[in-house]
């Protein structure tokens, strides 16, 4: 059975040097440790560092304080073997000069026993053992290295001899003595001592330094980590607070613990997110051509404009003043709320832009030429949208609105207008003028095209002709036209983007249901997000949780249109078998403000 790779391999394999000159291969191993340094978490490098400093630290004092140690002692064991010697040398002068072996080697018997000495001897002259502790070596001679040196020798000499099975400290002193007023050499004396006493003390020491090494690591290591847990614990709550409001949510705000550098970081961020809270409320007011603008010029806007081909939309709610009336102001702001997000909703998808609000009117802008289709496409969806929003609001025995349209093109100076202090991007021209004359002509449910409008849109539309219309301002009567269909498909339900936990399998099996999200929703049906594709026309089973809409527990639905954004696959599907109160409680749903 194959072993299972270590899990240390893979950052062992950065470490692995290639073939090459060694230059290479060091550069090498430096880009790798350097990529593997930089990709630890900052908890571990913060818990290096110190540890690192605190070995480097714990080594060099250390170090200093043993070395000084083992000196100390080193001489403590020469001064002591110093004085044993000259006390032989003494001793061994008078043997010699007197021939008294046996008075010699009771010194050295006496020297060793109580000095701890491992032998004590005096040499002749002619390096003959004279005397020695051990009685069974005197009269030999002696030829090693060692003894060599020693006999040689015209000064105190330390040796060292490891080759026994302890260390020895040799200590050799020549026996002089005045003849004839010169010095003559008589012997030598000598004494060896054991340093495994000393060996024994300086390992002592060396396992002592490694102990309080290794507590003050694990200590280190302790402090560090702690360190590390609380640094990256606050960099990782920032960082998930600039997850939030990447994804758009500027209501949450970083808790601050200390005022340090990342407590300072955190205040900064806070405060970025309010001045964004700001920015983000500001720019509801403001249209995003206006937006546009403000973000493309790099110096102070100037009054002014430049000539542009658009298309306007001008939607009016139809006998709002009388409603006005019965209703209290935040009764009327409140329905009015929901009428006007559905036209701004259906607007913004088309790629038009809302220029402004006026009271119960909606003034929509689309640019260029060929934007004329959008435009309708826009008034057409608007009416559709507004007849099942009402149907549904009259279900529930709730107020109705309804709104008459009407579209222009034609040229027009878009630009900044107003004054130096306060301006408004916006259109100026006759088209504009002529788009609201238009849609103060036109009945409730109804939407009306200028001629350029409806020339623009020849082929591509069913249009009835209305007859010249006197409009206010105008010379003459102009010719216009009701919108009846267009040859694009219109949307009669408005969608709503949510992010909705759904389940869904085919229908009629028992195969496991596939968790799935809903992104948006209307009363026809909702697009899916799903892990798999599945093909048009599949039959499927869904279960949504919608708390306001229970039906759609098991609701059967079918695949209109399937396509792949990415690594997801997305599911245009629409509900079977949906009595009307649920198609009603999802049409409420849907038009929330």
């Amino acid at each position: 059975m194959p072993l299972a790779e270590p899990p240390a391999k893979g950052l062992l394999s950065l470490l692995t040097l290639p073939a090459g000159p060694f230059e290479e291969r060091l550069q090498v191993a430096w880009s790798r440790f350097s990529v593997l340094v930089s990709s630890m978490s900052i908890r571990y490098k913060i818990a290096g560092a110190l540890v690192a400093v605190l070995c480097l630290a714990i080594v060099a004092l250390g170090a200093a304080t043993f070395s000084q140690q083992k000196r100390l002692l080193e001489e403590e064991m020469r001064r002591r073997a110093e004085a044993l010697v000259r006390q032989i040398a003494a001793t061994g002068k008078n043997g010699l000069l007197a021939n008294d072996e046996l008075e010699t080697y009771s010194v050295l018997k006496d020297i060793q026993l109580h000095s701890g000495a491992l032998y004590a001897l005096v040499l002749d002259r002619r390096g003959r053992v004279f005397a020695h502790s051990v009685l069974t070596e005197k009269g030999k001679v002696l030829a090693g290295p060692l003894d060599r040196a020693t006999i040689e020798t015209r000064a105190l000499l330390f040796q060292r001899d490891d080759r026994g099975r302890e260390p020895i400290l040799d200590a050799s002193l020549p026996i002089v003595t005045r003849f004839g007023g010169r010095e003559l050499r008589v012997g030598t004396a000598r004494v060896g001592l054991s340093e495994k006493s000393l060996r024994d003390a300086i390992r002592r020491q060396k396992l002592a330094f490694i102990a309080i090494t290794a507590a003050f690591i694990a200590l280190g290591l302790l402090i560090s980590s702690a360190l590390g847990r609380i640094l990256t614990r606050r960099i990782l709550i920032l960082a998930m607070g600039m997850k939030v409001a990447a994804r758009g949510n500027l209501t949450q705000q970083v808790k601050i613990e200390a005022m340090d550098e990342i407590g300072h970081l955190a205040q900064v961020f806070n405060d970025m997110v309010l001045k964004l809270q700001d920015k983000l409320h500001m720019e509801r007011y403001l249209s995003p051509s206006t937006l546009r603008l403000i973000r493309q010029s790099r110096e102070d806007p100037k009054l002014g404009g430049e000539r542009r081909y658009v298309t306007m939309l001008f939607s009016d709610v139809r006998g709002f003043t009388a409603t006005a009336e019965t209703l209290d102001p935040e009764e009327v702001v409140s329905l009015l709320n929901i009428y006007l997000n559905l036209q701004a909703e259906v607007i913004y998808r088309l790629g038009g832009t809302v220029d402004k609000f006026v009271g119960d009117e909606v003034m929509a802008i689309f640019t260029d030429h060929g934007a004329e289709l959008p435009a309708a496409s826009a008034a057409l969806e608007i009416q559709r949208v507004l007849g099942d929003l009402n149907a549904a609001r009259a279900a529930a025995g709730k107020r109705r609105m309804e709104v008459g349209i009407g579209l222009n093109s034609g040229e027009a100076v878009m630009g900044n207008m107003g004054s130096e202090r306060q301006m408004d991007y916006t259109v100026i021209g006759d088209v504009i003028n002529t788009a609201a004359r238009l849609c103060s002509a036109a009945a409730p449910g109804q939407v009306i095209l200028g001629p350029a409008t409806a020339s623009a849109l020849a082929g591509r539309c069913l249009a009835r002709p209305l007859g010249p219309l006197a409009l206010k301002g105008k010379r003459e009567p102009m010719p216009v036209w009701e919108l009846l269909e267009l040859s694009r498909p219109v949307r009669a339900y408005l969608r709503r983007q949510v992010r909705l936990r759904a389940r869904y399998r085919p229908a009629g099996t028992s195969a496991d249901w596939r968790h799935a999200l809903v992104r948006d929703i209307g009363a026809g049906g909702c697009v899916l997000e799903v892990p798999f594709p599945s093909e048009p026309g599949s039959p499927l089973e869904l279960d949504v949780a919608l708390p306001a809409v229970p039906e759609l527990r098991g609701v059967r639905a079918s695949v209109l249109h399937a396509r792949k954004d990415g690594h997801h696959h997305y599911l245009g599907v629409r509900f079977e078998e949906l009595d009307a109160g649920a198609r009603r409680r999802i049409t409420e749903f849907a038009h929330q403000v």
